[in-house]
């Protein structure tokens, strides 16, 4: 079975790969710039099939499909943006790639979108939302995985969350509940997905993590685990909503998950489906231990 990934090189695509490599499935990763991109000889010492292309160019996306039995799409332009990015590859390039796959006979589909919860607009919500109706509209077998909140991210420096400096940046009142989940775990479901067994053509799956925790909550965890004070800086709901004013679609679709956030995201079931995939689900308690030993990662990609 021939799996492409696309969004290989970043953190959740990355992460794919190697799942599936450790499971010697045939991958090919479609890469801007093919063998000069700088993350190249990594996949191809995994046994990768580097292929050069661009979501935005149609016939790359046509060479890329070529006898390939499910693709997996993480793509996204997020946290950059750049040139348009949300417009051309979140929403129109994903867009082509399923319409191709579909015409190609592609068996199956993986789009990680993100969870039903967050449903306050802007264009990133405008392309997930997109391309999940795309895909529920056709044919192909399509498998949506809609993860909470990563914890590599919101729990990060990138976002204000810098527990060994001994603050964090909480948004709203940070009472609200979130079901953080590990990009690593979201990765684990996605490789899953590629071959397990669903009862119909299109299956919808909420990914949260083991616990659904405050940000308040997630600050005393790490204040236990490294054994700090940590100053907690709030950033109002009103200060959010200045954000959303922009034009820039950017600062819109960050202020418009930050809202999010701050009302929080609680996935109901999370463990169960976890154990029917075969994924151990890693906590907060786990990331923040890995922050501590300094091996939590990269915060972003």
């Amino acid at each position: 079975m021939a799996i492409l990934v696309v969004g290989g090189t970043g953190m959740v695509g990355g992460a794919i790969v190697g799942r599936l490599r450790a499971r010697d499935q045939p991958v090919s990763v479609l890469v801007r710039g093919g063998d000069r991109h700088p993350k190249a000889a990594a996949l191809r010492d995994l046994g990768v099939t580097v292929l050069d292309g661009d979501i935005t160019d149609p016939k790359s996306i046509a060479r890329a499909i070529d006898d390939i039995d499910v693709v997996i799409s993480t793509v996204t332009s997020m946290p950059t943006g750049a040139n348009d990015g949300l417009r051309r590859v979140d929403r129109e390039g994903t867009l082509a790639l399923i319409d191709a796959a579909a015409a190609a006979n592609v068996d199956r589909f993986v789009y990680v979108s993100y969870s039903n919860n967050l449903r306050e607009a802007s264009p990133l919500e405008t392309a997930k939302r997109d391309c999940e109706r795309r895909l529920m509209a056709g044919n192909m077998s399509t498998v949506i995985l809609r993860p909470s909140f990563f914890m590599e991210v919101w729990l990060s420096p990138a976002l204000g969350f810098d527990p060994s400096a001994g603050t964090a940046r909480v948004y709203g009142s940070g009472d609200a509940r979130v079901s953080y989940v590990s990009a690593q775990n979201v990765a684990d479901f996605a490789a899953a997905a590629a071959t397990h067994p669903y009862p119909g053509r299109h299956t919808v799956i909420e990914v949260g993590g083991p616990e659904a925790i405050s940000q308040h909550d997630a600050v005393r965890i790490f204040e236990r685990v490294l054994g700090n004070t940590i100053q907690m800086q709030h950033v109002t709901l009103d200060a959010i909503a200045a954000q959303r004013q922009s034009d820039d679609p950017l600062k819109q679709s960050f202020g418009a998950l930050m809202v999010a956030y701050a009302k929080g995201d609680v996935i109901d079931g999370a463990a169960s489906v976890a154990e029917q995939h075969g994924v151990v689900l890693r906590s907060v308690e786990d990331h923040a231990r890995a922050v501590a030993s300094g091996a939590a990662g990269p915060s972003h990609g």
